[in-house]
């Protein structure tokens, strides 16, 4: 009897020891995997810890070449500025020649002079002409207010981002009175075109900044300007720049049309109004008051005749 109670006790501690162990080996296991499952936490937390600490590294390097940019950007809008502050007190407060009249004074306000910068290492300067131009026009993708001029004009020697400094004057027979505005890149029709498209913005930190609402007043209705549809040799026209002689104010020469090329698909209008470096990317109209084109310094030492850039046939 005694045997068989130590047998059943020596079962039951047998049972209770199996239990035991298989439960201490489960729990053993339980916690090797925790202790894994811990250890993969954090080695992801520090992953993310040093990821989030790159990301830092880059913004603040992005934030910081960003800072970099903008002052490269204001030193080189304080070197446009002061070009034109310099052309301004060599100029004359009115153009030789007497004062634009008719059909001239209409279209005169509109002509700006451009001050580009050649390239994004230098302070060399190009100099140029354009037409602002307000609403909708045959181009797509160009802001409310746009400035035409030449594609030459604007490009830069390193194809680095193009900027300008715009000045208007409303009235053109004062060239001390002018507001400024800026652009910063362009847009082309072609860049086998030589044509291109400046979205114009408010310069505020220039004493002489000029306001969207006298951009507005001064800017030509794209959509009511009339192109010269009929263009014929011997008609009269006018050009409207700002040569790089001569140019401290508007200057308006005439001459008629003397004939026509096409270059690689392109038609211009050769002219004998006389057409400088600087007269490129203004404009050219005949005396009925439609617009022929944008004027094209044409460096010859064979001819003389200038080039019109002939805007109704390229849009049409």
């Amino acid at each position: 009897m005694d045997s068989d109670k130590n047998t059943t006790w020596f079962a039951l501690i047998v049972i209770i020891t199996l239990a035991s162990y298989g439960l201490y080996s489960e729990t053993r296991k339980s916690l090797t995997e925790t202790n894994v499952e811990l250890q993969q936490a954090q080695e992801e937390i520090a992953k993310l810890i040093e990821e989030g600490e790159e990301t830092i590294v880059s913004q603040k390097e992005i934030i910081a070449l960003q800072e970099d940019e903008l002052i490269a950007a204001e030193e080189r809008e304080g070197v446009l500025e002061g070009a034109l502050e310099e052309m301004r007190e060599d100029s004359v407060s009115s153009p030789a020649g007497g004062s634009i009249s008719g059909l001239l004074s209409d279209f005169a306000p509109s002509v700006a002079r451009l001050v580009c910068l050649s390239n994004s290492t230098t302070e060399s300067l190009q100099q140029g002409s354009g037409v602002l131009y307000k609403g909708n026009s045959s181009i797509s993708n160009l802001s409310q207010y746009y400035v035409q001029t030449s594609l030459h004009v604007v490009e830069t020697e390193d194809g680095s981002t193009s900027q300008c400094a715009i000045a208007v004057y409303p009235d053109p027979n004062n060239t001390s009175d002018y507001i400024v505005y800026k652009s910063r890149g362009h847009k082309v029709y072609d860049n086998d075109v030589d044509i291109a498209f400046l979205d114009i913005e408010l310069n505020e930190n220039n004493k002489r900044a000029g306001t969207f609402d006298e951009l507005d007043k001064y800017s030509r209705d794209a959509r009511s300007t009339k192109l010269c549809s009929v263009v014929s040799i011997g008609d009269n026209i006018s050009v409207l720049g700002y040569p790089d002689i001569g140019g401290d104010s508007l200057t308006v020469t005439d001459g008629i049309v003397s004939g026509f090329e096409t270059r690689e698909g392109v038609r211009y209008i050769k002219v004998s109004a006389k057409i400088d470096r600087g007269n490129s990317g203004g404009l050219a109209i005949k005396d009925s008051g439609c617009v022929l084109g944008i004027p094209t310094f044409v460096q010859s030492q064979i001819e003389s005749l200038g080039r019109i850039l002939d805007l109704y046939d390229l849009l049409n």
